[in-house]
Formats: structure tokens, sequence, C-alpha cells
């Protein structure tokens, strides 16, 4: 029997209330359009089998068993039903599938999962998984045009967390385990999984190596970067001592460079953190003090990532030091922003110090008597 509208939203009502902290992070509408026709009250019983392996809330431990919380009810009632036709098989999913004979009771287990807290990737562990994080990145979000490989987000949503208000027979990537996620790519380009009736899954795998299936494994089964905090309200430049301003201008003045140190940005972040405020008070102090003065912000990066994307990173942080000097009384029209990319490094890229070093920003005071001052930031 087919739940009403009225009944789904009377259902999921009583799950909030039950399981508010299961819904952590994923918005009402998203999940009542997640848990289709079925009763997920009624599925948390009936779901104890399935939850042996996969999980009481659908996050299983072991690699070789998929998370199935917060994924699609259309998606996880289908796999249970091609496990039960033969058109997936696997010995102990194949029998588990075979012992749910009732539609309804099928509908109300995959609804149970469906519900819960969208599943979570685990943090990134050291710099070589960082780098593959960003090689699978810029595969899911951009493909490959010299391989012909499809960019993924077009189908499986941004962090793969799905397409709300689309298509729900796309599953739910992000979060999942790694070692899974290897695993069905690998299947489904040696055609060993075969419930892939369109071929779209086949077509895409096959342009894609074995480095590329990990590092989008990486990416996907890992947790996305943490929104930036908001930055701390700037100390005002009449709380910057005078002797602290009297050095840094008397080192402008003799056109040498002010070296800042530890203010660099994070990978893939155009934020200032908070202790460059200081210095980038002194600045203003003394773009203020000098009517003939204009400023010049050059934003760099390191070589982490795609041309394109590191000029419009770069461009980002240049924009950044802008909008703090703005903010601090300087005219907007007497300062010039421009992105280089990874060109002009400051420090090794093969290094994480010197890549550190090459997330920057240059300011450049262009006086009517040419002086150049740059300060690193």
């Amino acid at each position: 029997m087919l739940h009403s509208n009225k009944n789904i939203v009377a259902i999921l009502t009583i799950v909030l209330l039950a399981a508010t902290t299961a819904y952590a992070g994923d918005s009402p509408s998203e999940v009542n359009q997640r848990i289709g026709i079925g009763d997920p009250v009624a599925g948390k019983d009936k779901s104890a089998l399935c939850q042996g392996c996969h999980g009481e809330d659908g996050n299983s431990v072991a690699a070789n068993f998929p998370k199935l919380s917060g994924q699609w009810f259309d998606y996880i009632q289908k796999q249970v039903r091609e496990f039960q036709n033969g058109a997936r098989f696997n010995e102990t999913m194949t029998d588990v599938a075979m012992s749910v004979d009732n539609f309804q009771d099928l509908f109300d287990i995959s609804a149970y999962f469906a519900s819960q807290k969208t599943m979570g990737g685990t943090p990134i562990a050291n710099e070589a998984e960082q780098q593959l994080y960003l090689e699978g990145q810029k595969l899911y979000l951009e493909g490959n045009e010299r391989t012909g490989a499809f960019r993924c987000i077009k189908c499986h949503g941004e962090y793969g967390k799905g397409q709300p208000l689309n298509n729900n027979l796309f599953p739910v990537l992000g979060g999942q385990h790694k070692e899974y996620l290897i695993k069905q790519l690998t299947d489904f380009k040696m055609e060993e999984r075969e419930n892939d009736r369109s071929g779209m899954m086949l077509r895409i795998t096959t342009r894609l190596t074995d480095h590329d299936i990990e590092a989008l494994a990486t990416y996907l089964s890992r947790e996305p970067p943490p929104v930036p905090a908001p930055a701390p309200e700037p100390t005002p430049v009449s709380d910057v001592s005078d002797t602290t301003v009297s050095e840094v201008w008397q080192t402008l003045m003799e056109d040498k460079p002010v070296h800042i140190e530890d203010t660099n940005f994070e990978i893939g972040s155009a934020k200032l953190k908070s202790n460059v405020f200081k210095t980038l008070d002194e600045v203003v102090g003394f773009v203020s003090q000098k009517s003939d003065a204009k400023l010049a912000l050059v934003g760099y990066t390191d070589t982490t990532g795609s041309a394109k994307t590191n000029r419009q990173l770069s461009l980002a942080r240049a924009e950044s030091v802008k909008k703090y000097i703005v903010k601090k009384g300087v005219s907007a029209d007497r300062i010039t922003t421009q992105g280089e990319g990874s060109a002009n490094p400051v420090g090794d890229n093969n290094t994480k110090a010197g890549r550190a070093k090459n997330r920057r920003v240059d300011i450049r005071s262009v006086m009517k008597e040419e002086k150049k001052i740059k300060v690193n930031l």
C-alpha cells in the first residue's frame, strides 16, 4: 500500500522528533525526497538483518559492505531487486536480498537507511593522500579533455552528495568507503558489474586509469574541506603601536621588502589568516599618509591544481587583501589586483614548506618616483 503525501510528512515528522541528530546537515526537504514511499519508522526493525553488515544507522565499519546512510530510497530498493533478479551477484547479499519477499518491507527498509544522516568521509591522512584528493577533485569536477573522461559532478552532485530534486537514481557517493568505490568502478570497467543497462558507467570507467580510479575514490571518501570560520574583526589602525608602524614604514621607504612569517594561505583557500591583519593595518597606515601612492596586489599559488584554477585562486587571494584594505578606508580606485597563478615561485614547489611560501600575495606601492615595495603574505 502506497502512502499519501500527508502520511509521508507525518512519518517524517515522527522520525525527526525521535532522532533529531540523524539529520544534522541534511535539510528536511532533501530527507523528505530521499525516503521515497517507504515508512522509515517501520523500516528500522525490518532492517535488523541488514544492520548486521551495514551498521545500525547504515554506516558500515567494514569497507567491503557499502555505507547506506543517507542513500536514495530508489537507489537502495533498485539494487536489492537487482540482487534478487540476478543483475547483480554477491554470495552474501544475494541470499539476504532473496529473504525480502514483500515490496512494502523493501520500501520500508530502504526508507529507513535513506532517512539517516548522509554518510560522512574520513580525514585526509597525509600529504600523499592530499595530492590524490586534489587530483580526484579536478577529475570529478572537470573531467579529462585529453582522455575523454567525463566529469562526475553533473550526475552525482557537489562532493558526491547527490542531486537534490533531480535524479535520485544516481547514488550518493560522497563519504563512501574508498576500497568499495575502487572495486565498483573497477568492476564497471572490467564489465564484471552487469546492471549498467545503458552502458554509461562502462563508457566512463574505460576512460579512467587505475590511478584515476584511486584518485576519484580518495576524493569521494575523504571529508570535504571545512567551511572557513568568519574572520575576526581586524585590529583598527589606531591600535597599532607607533614603534611598530615606524619600523615597517622605514623599511618600506628604503624600498626593501617586508618579510612576514607564517601568514601564507591554506591549500585551495583565499581566506586571510588573522595574524596578517596587523601588518596590513601598517600598510594601510602607510598608504593613507602617502597620497601619491597606489597599491598593486598580485596573488600567487603553489603548483597544486590546474593552471586555470590557480589563476582564479591567485586573483581571489589578491581580492581578499584588497577587500580588507578598502574596508579600512583606502579608496578602491587606488588598488589594482592581478592573479599570476603558480608563476614566480619564492619557494621550492617540491617541498611542503616551499609550497606554503608560494601561496601568497605581493603588495607593491607604486609612487610617483616609481618606488617598489613588496609585502609577502
